[in-house]
């Protein structure tokens, strides 16, 4: 075995460390426990063959990445002992790589722990991996576990950050019957202390794993309330919280029913059968899915609802992996109590995996168009396999392909002869239009986003986190108590808010602004002071310009106003509700509906999404739930 471990003079120095008796593990523990479980799952089930020569040199990288960047590495594999047997020639390699682990363990000078050392060498081997194939340890698999089993211990709200105060927002209440809700604490608080422990320049994720904990124990939160004079703990006793799938389910007007369906998380199937039924009852005659800005979730759940839409024994999408030698095929199984009413399916750059196979198998069958803008192209199925106690390995194991025989992957390594050649053309099964692979879902018809400009996100504080609109809605309920439900936001309110934003020393910077700004700094550093009065002039310009871009923007903010105080003051399905009432693209999908020459004439076109571009996701904020 030619194996040659290389380190700068200084680091190869030795020394003797007195270590207290059981603090952490070994690094032959940590080894053993958690790197070399990964990389046998890699090697048997990784939907694409890895050498054992490749993956050990990959956790090599890792485990030299933690090291000082003077250390070095080589490990000439060429030179080694072979074997027919792939599971042995993987022992063999990881063997030897443990022995470079205790190595580093041992003797570089700059002591890096054992725990640490191996997730070096375990983020080595993820890097070589699709995007989507992840190690998941207690935060990440907490989060992980939230969105696909609905459920966690904790108090029932999202939270975000915000300046300028530094502190950890109440963003939103999931639902009126959370511990949280119950206990007073209302959307727009400010959390100033944890259990007594400052928030100040606190994370999100440090602030979420303080509050969540076992169903049964409490946690006392200082806040700061809009109209309340001084600083109140509350104490919240933390329940199993339940996170509902659905945000928003209602009937127009017009007799068409809409369902916005968040994640596919465990039974939101029968959540969604349920929400349908309840708007038949009411008159339903035509059905709009929103499942814009939906990540996924479990695949079986996916099928179930594809099921409500489709006769039995239709399938809805098949998978093949190299670890599975045949092929799976996953079929409805139901005759569909929604089989006919006329059917929009709409998504966005936010839509993925999930969604993307429940639009595929609509959008394949016929059955309904789909609307909006160009999908994110996840088509990999990932398993979760457990490592220990605190860890598990969400692994791609195959692609899924929708019933056309399309594979819409645009992530995955595109030498795997899993992934469709976006020039392939493929025919769906009633019409026979030609749709293609290899580049997500393609909308039968393009929808129309809102759109904002810069002035949109300064005052979103995209950047900043200094969120003008939520300081604003926070505070409104207090100022305006004959606030109703009813409440649209008006020229009256947006003048009272470009106010409020000077108030609190917003200004508003345009592109040409900053530009100008550099301007008169290199003119002042240059000495060219005859340049002051053009300068002068331009910013008047800019000025006028900038008042423009108030006016441009005025519908959208409106929006935005008014979402946010009826969100702040009544919840977030009310907001949703609204909405849904204004929201462009279900707006456009009611105008098809209602029309059924309209309907039917995109069943004609010959290739979905002739001349379709991508379009700009609808804004996400992003938040952590508590």
């Amino acid at each position: 075995m030619n194996v040659s471990v290389r380190f700068s003079v200084l680091l190869f120095t030795c020394l003797s460390i007195a270590m207290p008796v059981g603090s952490s593990p070994s690094i032959d523990q940590e080894y053993k426990a958690v790197l070399w479980p990964i990389a046998q799952r890699i090697h048997e089930y990784y939907f694409e063959e890895i050498s054992p020569d490749t993956l050990m040199q990959a956790a090599a990288r890792g485990l030299f990445a933690a090291m000082d960047p003077a250390s070095e590495y080589e490990i000439n594999t060429d030179a080694m002992g072979t074997s027919p047997n792939p599971r042995k020639l993987l022992a063999s390699r990881f063997t030897m790589l443990m022995q470079v682990a205790r190595s580093l363990d041992e003797k570089a000078f700059y002591h890096t722990p054992a725990d640490t050392l191996v997730r070096f060498g375990i983020a080595g081997m993820m890097q070589i991996l699709d995007p989507y194939s992840v190690f998941l340890e207690k935060r990440n698999l907490d989060n992980f576990n939230i969105q696909t089993q609905g459920k966690y211990g904790g108090l029932g709200f999202r939270i975000q950050v915000v300046r300028p105060d530094s502190a950890i927002a109440v963003w939103s209440l999931l639902h009126d019957d959370t511990p949280a809700a119950r206990a007073g604490i209302k959307s727009g608080d400010l959390i100033l202390e944890i259990d007594g422990e400052s928030t100040k320049d606190m994370s999100a994720g440090d602030a979420a794993d303080k509050m969540r904990g076992d169903p049964g124990t409490s946690v006392t939160l200082t806040l700061q309330r809009a109209g309340v004079q001084d600083l109140f703990d509350l104490s919240v006793v933390r329940e199993e919280v339940k996170m509902g799938s659905i945000s928003v389910e209602t009937l127009f007007p017009d007799s068409t029913g809409y369902v916005k369906l968040d994640r596919f998380q465990r039974n939101c199937s029968a959540e969604m059968r349920d929400a349908l039924l309840s708007l038949r009852a009411q008159g339903m005659q035509r059905i709009i899915f929103d499942l814009r800005g939906n990540g996924g979730g479990y695949l079986d759940e996916a099928v179930n609802i594809v099921d409500l839409f489709l006769p039995e024994e239709r399938m809805v999408v098949f998978t093949a992996g190299r670890a599975f030698r045949d092929t799976t095929k996953y079929l409805t199984s139901k005759p569909a109590p929604f089989a006919d009413e006329p059917l929009v399916v709409l998504v966005n750059g936010g839509s993925a995996s999930a969604s993307e196979i429940v639009a595929g198998a609509i959008q394949d069958w016929d059955r309904g168009l789909v609307l909006g803008s160009t999908t994110v192209g996840k088509g990999s199925v990932q398993q979760v396999v457990n490592i220990d106690e605190y860890s598990e390995l969400k692994l791609t194991m195959a692609a899924w392909h929708t019933p056309s025989g399309r594979s819409i992957d645009k992530r995955m390594r595109k030498d795997s002869t899993l992934v469709s050649d976006p020039e392939t053309a493929f025919h769906t099964k009633i019409l026979e239009r030609v749709v293609r692979g290899g580049g997500a879902i393609t909308p039968d018809v393009e929808g129309t986003t809102r759109q904002g400009n810069r002035l949109w996100w300064q005052l979103n504080g995209f950047s900043s986190l200094n969120n003008q609109f939520f300081y604003y809605a926070r505070q409104y309920r207090v100022a305006h108590p004959e606030l109703t439900r009813a409440f649209r936001a008006n020229e009256s309110t947006f003048n009272e808010f470009r106010s409020f934003t000077q108030q609190r020393d917003f200004e508003y910077v345009s592109e040409a602004e900053a530009h100008v700004e550099e301007l008169k700094e290199m003119a002042q550093e240059d000495d060219f002071e005859e340049l002051g009065d053009s300068i002068a002039q331009l910013i008047e310009q800019i000025d006028t310009a900038e008042e423009r871009h108030w006016q441009d923007n005025k519908d959208l903010i409106l929006w935005r106003l008014t979402y946010a105080i009826l969100e702040k003051a009544y919840g977030v399905y009310h907001a949703e509700s609204y909405n849904a009432e204004v929201d462009p693209q279900v707006l456009k999908a009611r105008a098809l509906l209602a029309n059924p020459l309209d309907y039917e004439h995109w069943f004609q076109v010959e290739e979905i999404g002739t001349g379709s571009e991508d379009a700009v996701a609808q804004d996400d904020e992003s938040v952590n739930a508590e």
